[in-house]
């Protein structure tokens, strides 16, 4: 009896059970908070602007039967609020995004779909239950995220550095407005697939077999899909477990000796576009089809580097400061890990080059930027080692203020979501003089309005950017 004591694992000395606590923390905030804010009972909530492309091909498929979109054309007054096509080369209706967000919402669509037709109630995809069903559709794909996240912080850091990182993932960053007031937006998706991408390249690296190389294809081809700048992704997989020179030409070395799973990953990242490649050759002519327009484009030469990280007006490390421990954390691990910041740093590097080189590097509306929200998935490292860093310090005098920034860097960003949820924090128009006069400061007063610039946003289609005083209607 003695040994089979002896042997018994406390509650709190299961390796993942205060992960499984902050994940816990997490869904309940997410749910809680979206069920009070209530957005999947308004119709211009969840399924609207760019949410209407995205969303567009399953009511076209699997409640009209028409892909192509004519009964726009025979009924526009009934229609274009809610289908936004544009004329493709053919004359056709197209959708203008690509497929990738309708697959992924497919099967909250597709549930709901059934439960209607359980209950003899015909809709056309568009009314609250559907709503619903994408809100708790994202929620389960945020809850899914958190648990492949935990699978590989717990490979390289402790489960207390784990637990608290994925709160600072999940509510110190503009990850939370993305899983609460735009959940359909594509960003807490895109997390997601970065998340279960994270998680099979470890595998895939551990262990380079069919199973993993098939479903880090397909996941691969899916994150394109769904938004084609995150191709950027392939720099994890290529720079992973490099730390030099040397560990390059052993990369070099594993990658050619595995080379049947390389193809086979290629082979099926492609296989996943086939559809969307079919569905634009029958309604524009051609496999590869570019439907944002010659405006909407990158200006590699004139990158806003510096305003897409600090700029007041959507600034990433304005709004989301907590991505600071991150880098530090990154820093920190160099001595022990450099396999897992290498990576990370070219990332990071091309990444932010590449995001700040769109014509609206402010990326349109929303809270922070949103470009990013994907990648904290990948940032989830630097997190974790920061936590691990702080854990490991001689001095407890040092442990408890580091982790009051910690508290104070997420109890910012929840009230700050709380102060856009208001409008005290604009969705285009912030300036220095707005955002100090609204510090801290939940809901808009005074002068705020007045203090505010909205963007020209033909002349920044040109790479030009000037910004003009709102007025208080605006």
């Amino acid at each position: 009896m003695k040994g089979i004591a002896q042997n018994e694992t406390k509650w709190y000395q299961v390796k993942d059970f205060f992960p499984n606590i902050s994940i816990l923390i997490i869904i309940l905030t997410v749910s809680i908070y979206s069920n009070d804010i209530g957005y999947w009972k308004k119709p211009n909530r969840i399924i609207y602007d760019d949410i209407l492309h995205y969303y567009a091909y399953l009511p076209a498929v699997f409640i009209y039967n028409d892909i192509e979109l004519k009964f726009v054309s025979k009924k526009p007054s009934d229609y274009l609020e809610k289908f936004w096509p544009f004329r493709s080369p053919l004359g056709k209706n197209t959708i203008m995004t690509t497929m990738g967000m309708s697959i992924l919402y497919a099967p909250a669509f597709l549930t709901t779909k059934a439960i209607m037709w359980i209950i003899g109630d015909e809709s056309d995809g568009f009314s609250p239950p559907y709503r619903l069903g994408l809100v708790i559709g994202s929620i389960i794909y945020l809850f899914i995220s958190l648990l492949f996240l935990k699978k590989v912080l717990l490979k390289y850091f402790s489960p207390a550095a784990t637990a608290v990182s994925l709160i600072m993932v999940a509510l110190g960053t503009n990850l939370g407005h993305y899983s609460t007031h735009e959940p359909t937006m594509s960003h807490l998706y895109g997390f997601f697939l970065f998340s279960v991408f994270l998680y099979l390249l470890v595998k895939w690296h551990e262990k380079p077999v069919l199973k993993y190389s098939v479903l880090l294809g397909l996941v691969s081809g899916l994150i394109v899909l769904v938004r084609p700048s995150n191709i950027l992704i392939g720099l994890i997989f290529i720079f992973w477990n490099i730390s030099g020179i040397e560990s390059l030409k052993q990369k070099m070395k594993f990658f050619l000796k595995n080379y049947l799973q390389l193809i086979m990953i290629v082979l099926f990242a492609i296989i996943i576009w086939v559809p969307q490649m079919l569905y634009w050759k029958q309604l524009t002519g051609s496999f590869l089809f570019y439907s944002y327009g010659e405006e909407s484009k990158f200006f590699f030469n004139n990158p806003q580097i510096f305003n897409n990280l600090f700029s007041y007006r959507k600034g990433w490390l304005v709004y989301t400061p907590i991505m600071i421990t991150a880098f530090i954390g990154m820093i920190m691990l160099w001595k022990k890990k450099p396999e897992l910041v290498v990576p990370l740093a070219i990332f990071s590097v091309v990444n932010i080059y590449v995001i700040s080189s769109w014509w609206s590097w402010w990326y349109g509306g929303g809270f922070g930027l949103r470009a990013y929200v994907e990648s904290y998935a990948i940032y989830s490292i630097g997190f974790a080692a920061f936590v691990q860093w702080i854990i490991g310090l001689r001095y407890s005098l040092l442990k408890i203020p580091l982790f009051i920034i910690i508290a104070l860097f997420i109890a910012l960003n929840l009230f700050q979501t709380r102060q856009y949820y208001f409008g005290s924090i604009h969705y285009v128009g912030m300036t220095k003089k707005a955002y100090w006069h609204q510090f801290l400061v939940l809901k808009p007063y005074g002068e705020y309005y007045y203090l505010l610039t909205i963007p020209d946003m033909q002349k920044a289609r040109q790479g030009i950017y000037e910004f003009t005083p709102t007025k208080k209607n605006d």
